[in-house]
């Protein structure tokens, strides 16, 4: 028979705070804690590999929202079937529907052209980002940072960085016809 000590009369309170606490689990290295704005700046591969293979986002309510171009949703899985879309032609557009949420998970494509004709937009996007994560969690996604982004992260709760490092070259790999020779150092 298992004997359990009694528990503090406080700890309760610390079992309620940490129930109410909830990870979304991104990828290995990023988890968003829920009602907070974050900034995720890495690959694109990476982003779309985390997407598709991590279906239990689908238990939240999510909205994607583009700029002009995404480089995203032509290569999610057809198997992420939560995820309602909407584009932003325009920074104004982009808070529009920022005001207008009612999703629990919002990940928004930066897109830099949104801020060409309108370069004081930026810190109003990233205040109305802040204002919508006190109800949803945003994930605000890049592959490359940018001066406007810059500007918008500073808003965030967290930013995650994650670059590709140059690959190196393989050892022992059979040279085939048109390589590039190098020259060698020797010492």
């Amino acid at each position: 028979m298992d004997t359990f000590a009694p528990l503090p009369a406080c700890s309760h309170i610390l079992r309620a705070t940490f129930l109410l606490i909830m990870e979304i689990e991104l990828y290995p290295a990023i988890s968003l804690l829920e009602e907070t704005f974050n900034v995720l700046i890495a690959p694109v591969e990476m982003l779309v590999d985390a997407l598709n293979s991590n279906l239990n986002l689908q238990r939240y309510k999510i909205l994607f929202i583009s700029g002009n171009y995404s480089r995203i949703l032509t290569r999610l899985d057809r198997n992420f079937t939560a995820l309602e879309v909407r584009r932003a032609f325009t920074s104004f557009q982009l808070m529009t529907i920022l005001e207008e949420n009612h999703h629990s998970f919002l990940i928004v494509e930066h897109d830099p052209m949104l801020y060409e004709d309108a370069k004081q937009m930026v810190e109003y996007v990233g205040q109305a980002m802040k204002q919508t994560s006190r109800e949803a969690t945003i994930l605000l996604y890049s592959p490359a940072l940018d001066p406007h982004l810059q500007t918008m992260t500073e808003l965030a709760d967290r930013v995650f960085c994650i670059y590709e490092g140059e690959k190196a070259p393989v050892k022992g790999r059979a040279k085939m016809p048109g390589d590039q020779a190098t020259l060698e150092e020797y010492s």
